[in-house]
């Protein structure tokens, strides 16, 4: 009981020492509250008494018109808290541009200062607020801007009129809030536009770096179409003496939101009027419909991811764009770069040239989707320069530096080729040229190839200075001029180590095969045909309506076919009409070939019809070998010769034999008259002597020479199918074949050997 009452009597003192205390604290924060309160309202009295309204526009009024040596107009000045003043109705007015106009006006203007420093005579402004400003830069007709020099003031002492007390004024912080900076040439009529400006800058000094941060969205007319670009950053900023033609910015770091993601952006910048700049951006993947304002739309292409930098200067009040340094890269591609655009002229102009490293060619068909068709692998290296001119874009140059490439090029397959190809004035003049690599052409293989081409005027010029056709060594020259046109001119130069002329054919066919499908109008071949002269009517029908225009030379070191073989092989030919039909085929052929050997005279005979009639008196007298004046027998197998030539006139598909003849140990012979190949008959007298193997014997008449040696006259004529033979008296063989040789051919064939020993290129 006494324990309950000890423990009662001493809670009922605790809270009686609670009480007391509360009590205490309580007038305690009173006390402080009023004491607070007391010092508010002497810092206010004093600052009232000090600056009033009137006091502050003044101070306002003069501190800018010293910075900006403009007349500054301010409506009226309220107070918002005890350190925070706004002001309504702020102007400064342009005295050059268009005078009496506004240079910068703002909805409002706050300013927050410090208390305490005002006790020492001192307005410290923490910061200087603009509430939607409007800066209005003009560029006069004579060329004068009405931005004013800035005055390096970094405090001001302003003299308080009433009491002649003195006030050190200076700024700390200026922001800029949802601003708008306008641009206009009245010269010219250009016009730029920045909308939403957001800046402020840190204990700003005009002289010296300055940090600041920034958002604005920057707007252009382009090509009748607005362009907005979102900006936003952080930087370092010099007014640089604070003269508006030169001041630094330095170090910005800003987005621009031209794609789905922002460009990353950092910007050194020298001056205002002329700015000199140095950017480095990284831009995201986008593809040719995101720059809509440069209508693209009919040329697409993406690019990847990329890192640009750039330097250069922005002249002629903000319409002439220098890059004088490029750089990007993107994915394995490196170029470097400098060029220029002109936004004063309309349309727009623009003039760039680039230079790449080497890199892969493959997979870039997903950037420009028409690369695919050309299936590239390898690498390369690009330069060239991309011009604006009339609203167009064209490619005055590009030039590609090929390393084991490989690729389709309009159905020409190039394997592991090392060159330079070039194309001028947006394409329609190319060059390439090659030190190796294969080419295959339908089924010919060109290896090792040493080559030079060009496209020009409508032209095709190509020169092999040596190459390897399906493992024979070729030199070669062609050039096509109006290859477009059905009256297209083809010439041609080549010397082959060994000549084949069905091979050549069938060379010649590949590349009509490919080049065809190139031509308006051109048509495939159809099925050949089988039969009695079925070698002859596939030949007409099969000759390309492409070379309807052809001449030139061929010489060879060595020569064969079916029929014969030799050395020194030298022709020349000028065809006109060379069309599938032959019916209009007109021009001469001129042929000459040394030391060889006619094959198998009597194994063709039975196999070709024409040639069976053409050797049936060689047969007929082999039947008679027993008189054993010479032995036929050798005739009808492998007869070599010394000198073959040939000269033929070819009118409307009728050949006629101007000269014909071949000379030998065993045999000499010459040929006279016509063939038409397209009604498939002929007329021909052949002239044969042959050299006694011994002196026993006897022959008619009418099978030797005046001289007294074996030798054959004959006529063949009528149809091809159906041919007549006629025996001739042969006593004229000997002097007939004489004249043939003394008569010759038309051409030395000067143009085969000088081509063969000089050194042939195309025209870059």
């Amino acid at each position: 009981m006494a324990e309950e009452k000890k423990r009662a009597k001493w809670t009922k003192k605790s809270a009686k020492a609670l009480k007391s205390a509360f009590i205490v604290c309580l007038r305690t924060v009173l006390f402080l509250s009023m004491l607070a309160l007391l010092l508010f309202a002497a810092a206010w009295l004093f600052l009232v008494k000090t600056f009033n309204a009137q006091h502050v526009s003044e101070v306002l009024a003069e501190e800018i018109q010293k910075r900006l040596q403009r007349p500054v107009v301010i409506s009226s000045v309220d107070v918002k808290f005890i350190n925070t003043l706004e002001v309504k109705g702020f102007r400064v007015l342009d005295t050059q541009g268009v005078p009496g106009q506004d240079l910068l006006s703002a909805d409002s203007l706050t300013f927050r200062f410090k208390l305490l420093p005002l006790l020492d005579h001192q307005l410290v402004i923490d910061e200087i607020a603009l509430n939607a400003p409007r800066f209005n830069i003009i560029r006069a007709a004579d060329g004068k801007h009405n931005l004013p020099p800035l005055r390096a003031h970094q405090s001001s002492v302003y003299t308080n009129k009433s009491s002649g007390q003195k006030f050190t004024v200076s700024v700390e912080d200026w922001t800029l809030k949802d601003g708008v900076i306008s641009y206009k040439d009245l010269s010219s009529g250009v016009t730029h536009a920045v909308y939403g400006l957001n800046m402020h800058f840190e204990q700003l000094r005009f002289d010296e770096l300055s940090r600041f941060t920034l958002e604005m969205v920057l707007r252009n007319e382009w090509a009748s179409g607005m362009s907005d670009m979102e900006i936003s950053g952080t930087g370092h900023v010099n007014f640089a003496g604070f003269d508006w033609t030169n001041f630094a910015l330095r170090s910005l770091r800003a987005q621009l939101y031209l794609f789905q993601k922002p460009v990353e952006i950092t910007l050194d910048l020298d001056n205002l009027r002329t700015p000199f700049f140095n950017v480095k951006a990284t831009v995201p993947a986008f593809e040719s419909k995101s720059l809509s304002v440069f209508h693209l739309e009919k040329t697409p292409f993406s690019v990847p991811k990329s890192t640009v930098t750039a330097k250069g200067v922005l002249t002629n009040n903000y319409s002439l764009l220098k890059v004088n340094q490029f750089t990007a890269s993107a994915a394995d591609v490196k170029a470097d770069g400098k060029g220029n655009m002109n936004f004063a002229k309309q349309p727009y102009t623009a003039d760039f040239s680039v230079s790449t490293k080497p890199f892969d060619l493959k997979g870039k068909q997903k950037y420009y989707e028409p690369l695919s068709r050309y299936k590239l692998t390898g690498k390369a290296s690009l330069s060239g320069q991309l011009v604006r001119q009339d609203g167009k874009y064209t490619f005055p140059l590009i030039t590609i530096d090929a390393q084991q490439a490989s690729g389709d090029i309009y159905g020409f397959l190039a394997e592991n080729v090392t060159g330079q190809f070039r194309a001028k004035k947006d394409f329609s003049d190319l060059y390439a040229e090659t030190s190796t690599g294969k080419l295959t052409v339908h089924k010919t293989v060109f290896d090792k190839l040493n080559l030079s081409a060009s496209w020009r005027g409508g032209n095709l010029y190509g020169y092999i200075a040596s190459t390897e056709v399906n493992g024979v060594p070729l030199k070669l020259s062609l050039s096509v001029n109006n290859l477009k046109s059905a009256r297209r001119r083809i010439r041609t130069a080549m010397h082959w180590q060994h000549f084949n002329p069905m091979d050549f054919i069938d060379t010649v066919q590949d590349f009509v095969t490919v080049i065809v499908p190139l031509v308006p109008g051109g048509t495939g071949n159809t099925p050949d045909v089988t039969g009695d002269l079925a070698w002859l009517r596939n030949f007409r029908k099969n000759l390309p309506n492409f070379m309807s225009n052809f001449g030139g030379n061929i010489s060879a070191d060595t020569f064969s076919s079916p029929v014969l073989s030799g050395n020194r092989f030298n022709g020349e030919f000028e065809l006109t009409g060379l069309r599938a039909g032959m019916n209009k085929l007109s021009g001469n052929i001129e042929a000459r070939l040394e030391g060889g050997v006619v094959h198998q005279m009597e194994k063709w005979a039975e196999e070709q019809e024409a040639l069976n009639i053409t050797f049936q008196p060689f047969i007929i007298m082999h039947r008679m070998e027993r008189a054993g004046s010479f032995k036929i027998g050798k005739v009808l197998k492998d007869v070599p010769f010394n000198d073959m030539a040939v000269s033929v006139s070819f009118e409307n598909g009728q050949m006629q034999i101007n000269n014909a003849y071949t000379v030998g140990p065993s045999i000499s012979a010459t040929v006279s008259g016509w063939i038409n190949w397209v009604s498939e008959n002929f007329d021909i007298i052949v002239w044969t002597m042959f050299s006694n193997t011994s002196r026993s014997g006897a022959l008619a008449e009418n099978l030797t020479d005046e001289s007294g040696n074996p030798a054959l006259a004959f006529r063949i004529s009528s149809s091809m199918l159906k041919p007549k033979v006629e025996m001739l008296r042969a006593k004229k063989t000997g002097e007939t074949i004489r004249a043939a040789q003394t008569k010759g051919l038309q051409t030395d064939f000067k143009a085969g050997q000088e081509f063969y020993q000089g050194d042939y290129h195309a025209k870059k």
